[in-house]
């Protein structure tokens, strides 16, 4: 299991100016920030988008993230560009099963940058280079075509549809179901 007194690659710089870190309770304001300038953006992706956010909640949610990677079930990555937060990266690992689901944003002004792609990347070379994950997962909303996109650019190959499979705004969203089995 790993910890943070134990090796591990972060913070990484995925390329100059951009930097994968482990996130913590101490971001909660900056991370809340950035939270609330995209918020309009992710709740159309984001089930938790549509909820009400403050920093007591952002405090605890950023902990549990941190006490997750502690205990080895998640790998919670910050995603910062010269320095300034721009976005999340993560992944929640199954020990019992060998696998992990990979999330991310990141902030509308970052876009079309390869910041997601090059973000995830790094994670995913990660996940592999552990030894321990046999498959890399990731959902995402059937009519998320910038995200399905990147997906297949990384090599996760389409699995199929997962009807109606997750609420988001009142009502449900199909997803789309992409992975990567590690050779």
């Amino acid at each position: 299991m790993p910890s943070l007194n134990a090796p591990h690659p972060f913070p990484l710089e995925v390329r100059p100016g951009l930097t994968l870190d482990l996130v913590g309770a101490t971001l909660a304001e900056e991370w809340l920030a950035l939270v609330e300038r995209n918020l309009e953006r992710l709740a159309r992706w984001e089930p938790w988008a549509s909820l009400p956010q403050n920093l007591p909640g952002i405090r605890l949610y950023l902990a549990w993230q941190a006490q997750s990677f502690v205990s080895g079930t998640a790998v919670p990555l910050q995603i910062r560009l010269d320095g300034v937060l721009v976005g999340s990266c993560s992944a929640r690992i199954d020990t019992v099963e060998g696998t992990a689901e990979i999330g991310y944003w990141i902030d509308g002004d970052a876009e079309g940058r390869g910041i997601a792609r090059q973000s995830v990347a790094a994670l995913v070379g990660h996940l592999l280079g552990r030894g321990d994950i046999g498959r890399i997962q990731a959902r995402t909303a059937a009519d998320n075509l910038r995200s399905r996109a990147l997906l297949k650019r990384l090599g996760l190959e389409f699995e199929g549809v997962l009807r109606s499979s997750q609420r988001i705004n009142g009502g449900r969203a199909d997803m789309a179901m992409y992975a990567l089995v590690a050779p």
